[in-house]
């Protein structure tokens, strides 16, 4: 199963690169650096936005100068060092110089996860045809000298996910799916270690599932519970969120939505879960009750930085097709769940990151795709001149031009639009064969 994953992907990403990828305009992630939060990561259904300013001025590398296309999206971690990691198609990649993605020592290992430990520790999770471990790193990624294997765990499994509990760098959550046959089982594991060891913890009470859904650890509180996302629960379209407790043997359902949940264990302790559709809710006693917020923005990621902002993965444009209105921001952030503030405007994104010539950002994202981003973006800066530039589309991006109307703007050139199944297909099969979605 996760070959066909894989070979899958590989298709999407070719795909990607003819004729867009087919998903509209949107942000999928938000990574700041770690310590120092003015420098922010943003992963993007067109690529990847930079910013070195808190978030007033964005740069944008496309898909191909990270390394993948098509319908995947990279996890990131950004490091104290300034290193951005990613899993991309041709192994577990780092930019190191601002401009290009570089192999790092596991090569062309096939990455699914990675998660930076609050000291620093950096740690990946391979998914490779020959390989099964868990990698880590304590020199900034230059070396991943520690592996190990879960115990049980075999030559393709699937992990989803990798988790750190905030402040507690021992502490390492990995959760995991396996096929035989048509059967999907779920795993989760813990370490105490840092990684270097896992046990395996039960998965009683989450259910039932079906060969669509993942799970995903999405947070662990100050008093030990575990909070953890299901994905298409059988017979629904719904996330449910678990709880498990300290001790305890089963896992308690104490959220259900019938739409994509994003998730948030705050630093206080209070638990925030938002959707797209039906809006956003605070609990302050761990899930036992639910307090809808006020007009929140329409959210599919979120993460909290160190000074307690709220930020949020938002809807530039809306999406008709869904009855999702636009919030007039790709990004917005919030330190009272009440007032929210645009932080990205993907009409201001303020060109693409600069790069010397003979790289892949210089030659294929500054020099080929730029100019058809910023026309179906609509984005007002111009510094590259356009003006004798026949724009076909970006490769990366699949939706129009952005006027700024609120509405995802019509489809460029070279999106396959609605008249062909190739995009639709595509996505169906990565859904059925991966189904994760990211943390920010």
């Amino acid at each position: 199963m996760r070959r066909i994953a894989l070979a899958v992907l590989v298709v999407a990403a070719v795909a990607g690169v003819a004729s867009a990828n087919g998903r509209a305009p949107g942000t999928s992630t938000i990574h700041f650096r770690q310590g120092h939060e003015t420098d922010i990561a943003a992963g993007m259904t067109f690529g990847l936005l930079l910013s070195h300013d808190g978030g007033v001025t964005w740069h944008w590398m496309c898909e191909t100068a990270v390394g993948y296309g098509g319908l995947w999206d990279p996890d990131y971690s950004y490091t104290s060092s300034g290193a951005l990691f990613a899993t991309t198609f041709n192994g577990f990649k780092v930019n190191r110089n601002g401009c290009t993605f570089d192999s790092t020592p596991p090569g062309t290992l096939f990455v699914s996860t990675d998660e930076l430990e609050a000291n620093g520790n950096l740690l990946f999770a391979s998914v490779d045809n020959t390989d099964d471990k868990v990698y880590k790193s304590t020199d900034d990624g230059v070396s991943f000298p520690t592996s190990t294997t879960p115990p049980g765990a075999m030559l393709n499994d699937w992990y989803t996910d990798l988790y750190v509990e905030p402040g507690q760098s021992a502490n390492v959550w990995l959760a995991s799916y396996r096929f035989s046959g048509n059967t999907k089982t779920l795993y989760v594991y813990k370490s105490v270690d840092g990684g270097a060891s896992f046990t395996a913890v039960t998965v009683n009470g989450i259910t039932p599932f079906t060969s669509n859904s993942t799970l995903t650890i999405d947070g662990v509180d100050a008093l030990g519970n575990v909070y953890a996302r299901l994905t298409l629960p059988a017979g629904s379209l719904n996330d449910v969120i678990y709880k498990l407790a300290p001790n305890a043997t089963s896992w308690t359902q104490i959220l259900s939505k019938a739409d994509t949940i994003s998730f948030l264990v705050r630093s206080n302790g209070d638990l925030i879960a938002a959707t797209k559709t039906l809006g956003a809710w605070v609990s302050t006693n761990q899930g036992g009750n639910w307090t809808p917020l006020t007009s929140p923005p329409h959210i599919n990621c979120l993460t909290e930085n160190s000074a307690h902002e709220i930020w949020a993965c938002t809807q530039n444009y809306g999406d008709s097709t869904m009855s999702i209105p636009s919030d007039g921001f790709g990004i917005m952030k919030t330190t009272d769940l009440t007032t929210w503030t645009g932080v990205l405007k993907f009409e201001d994104i303020q060109g693409p990151v600069d790069c010397a010539s003979g790289t892949p950002q210089h030659d294929m994202c500054q020099q080929v795709n730029w100019c058809g981003l910023r026309q179906q973006l609509g984005i007002t800066a111009n510094p590259i001149d356009c003006s004798a530039v026949t724009a076909d589309g970006p490769p990366d991006a699949g939706s129009g031009s952005g006027s700024g109307s609120g509405n995802v703007p019509p489809k460029g050139c070279c999106d396959t639009g609605s008249g062909s199944t190739a995009p639709m297909m595509m996505g169906l099969l990565v859904a059925v064969a991966l189904l994760r979605r990211k943390r920010c």
